[in-house]
Order: C-alpha cells, then structure tokens, then sequence
C-alpha cells in the first residue's frame, strides 16, 4: 500500500511517535512518503500527491493539520486517517477537528463510543512500542532502584511527594527524569535525583533497562493542565510507557488501569498498585526479590515484542482501511 504520511508538528514526545509510524510502515514492507505538517501549505504538496498517489494519507494528532485542507483532499478522492493520542485530556478540542477524517484511531477505548455517535469508522488502537529506540541495553550509568520517567502532572506530583518520606528513610537510589518536576513540594530535598529535561526514547530506554523499578504513574483523567475535558471523561487504558518500558525488559510497577489486563497478566507480566499504602509495600517487596521482579520484566517483554510494537498497531490500521 502507498502511504502519504503527515507529521504531527509537534516536538517531544509526538515527533518520536512519527518516528515510530513512518519506520513501523516501513518494516511492513509499505511504501510510505513522509512530509512535514507545514508543507501542506506548499503547492508542492498537490504536485507529490498526483504522483504518487496514495492509496492512504495520514496524520498522528491532527490538530496542527487544516481542517479545510483535511476536506479538500478528501474531496480529491483520497482516503485520510487521524491516531488521536491524547484523549480524553484533549477531547473538547479532538471532537472538532476528527471528524473530518474518514478513519479515526484512538488510543483511549473509553472514548470510542462518543466518536461512534457521529462516525461508525472510529476505533481504538493504542501506541505501540518503536523497537529501533526501545530495546535492552545494559549500562550501569543508568542504573537505579526507582526510575520516574514523564511530565510531573500533579497526580504524579502527589505521589512523589506523598512517599517522599519513605524514600528518604531507605536512602534508595531514584531517578526522576522530565519537565515540571521542580512543582514537587519535597524538591528541595530531592533536587539532585531530578533531571529536568527531555530526553531521547533511546535514552529512555536505557533507564528502564537498567532500573530495578520503573515507576509509571498514568495522567488523571481529570488533569486540569490543559482544560480539555471539561466533562471529566474517564481514561481506561494505558498510556504508551507501558509498552516502552516492557520493551525495554524494565520491570515496572503501575496504577491499575481498566483496560490494563488486556494487554498484560497482572502479577505475572506487570505489577499494580492500589493506594500509597500498597505501593509502598510492592517497592520493598520487588526491591527485595530480584528473581521474581526480573522474571515478570522478562515475561513482559516477551508479550511486547509479540503483541504491542508499532508493527502491530500498524498491521491493525492497514486491516481496517483495506475493507
């Protein structure tokens, strides 16, 4: 199949997610063109579509993509997609615009049935995992007991600080890693194990790898950071650091999501917590059983390069569009 793919037009983290798009359609043996959102402007763009003809056009996001072009190139017969991937924070925005597509993939399966009162052809399709970036890679200058990846979002926020205590007592070796973290209300005393800035998916996966625990806290669905999801829809399934970390063979340990147990076997593959209480408990316990801990960590990257890369989220797309 030939595909027209367009840029999200957005940085970090959504320029890695193309990244894993383009090379996914790739290793699927498709024949993809990629261009940059702003090029749509550009006259060129008509001239490489009559030529090369897509069979499909398609766009992660889709809020940086007119609308009136997303209509237009409809109306010349090409068949267009959107993978929305920041719902239901961005829902109040992604209504307005998603609509134009033909197909809609959305990461959020709670969502599904809102978008299917206007349009049958939207599904659920969570990310999958690039395995060019993420993959096991042993290196003891990314070692740690606890690893934090990800914007401090307050829930997650809440967290840190709320076993702060805890962790300062079992003089841990912890790495928080992302933006925003500087909110924590214990940042004075943890400043040194914070590292506020962004970092590439292939160093990311270097810090799952060589974690005894990743600690992956989903957003809220209600997040107020945005303001985008006013009706407080809830969020079900998991964020796309679930499959990350597995690929990379990092253990972690997460907060329980409805649709979780769909892709992994709690307890077997991934590990849950329900309170402070309980994450406390399952960080001494993990921390204290490295043969059970690194044999769920396998057991989860297992499943992940089976089941939940790129390759077959994008095998799932080209299934759906070609019926």
């Amino acid at each position: 199949m030939k595909i027209l793919y367009i840029s999200s037009g957005f940085p970090w983290p959504h320029n890695n997610l193309d990244y894993g798009i383009i090379n996914g359609f790739l290793k699927l043996g498709q024949q993809i063109i990629s261009i940059e959102v702003r090029e749509i402007k550009n006259n060129l763009f008509y001239e490489t579509l009559e030529q090369f003809n897509p069979d499909f056009i398609f766009t992660l996001h889709g809020l940086n993509l007119d609308v009136n072009k997303v209509i237009e190139i409809r109306k010349l017969g090409y068949k267009t997609g959107v993978w929305l991937v920041d719902d239901p924070y961005e829902i109040d925005s992604s209504l307005k615009y998603a609509l134009n597509y033909d197909y809609i993939f959305n990461t959020e399966n709670y969502v599904i049935d809102i978008y299917k009162r206007h349009t049958q052809n939207a599904f659920y399709l969570p990310l999958g995992s690039n395995d060019n970036a993420f993959k096991k890679v042993i290196d003891n200058r990314y070692s740690s007991d606890i690893c934090i990846i990800g914007s401090a979002f307050k829930n997650r926020l809440d967290v840190i600080d709320n076993i702060y205590d805890y962790l300062k007592k079992c003089n841990y070796n912890i790495k928080i890693i992302g933006q925003w973290w500087e909110k924590l209300r214990c940042f004075d005393y943890i400043k040194d194990k914070v590292f506020s800035h962004v970092i590439t998916d292939e160093e990311a996966a270097k810090y799952y790898s060589n974690a005894k625990i990743n600690l992956n806290i989903h957003r809220s669905f209600d997040d107020k950071t945005l303001g985008l999801n006013r009706q407080n829809i809830k969020a079900v399934s998991p964020n796309n650091r679930t499959f990350d970390i597995s690929a990379a063979g990092g253990f972690q340990i997460t907060d329980y999501r409805e649709d979780l147990d769909r892709f992994y076997k709690i307890g077997e593959e991934i590990v849950v917590y329900d309170d402070i209480k309980d994450l406390i408990d399952k960080i001494d316990y993990y921390l204290g059983h490295d043969e059970e801990r690194n044999k769920i960590a396998e057991n989860a990257y297992q499943r992940t390069i089976k089941e939940h890369l790129f390759t077959n989220r994008l095998s799932k797309i080209l299934e759906i569009i070609s019926k």
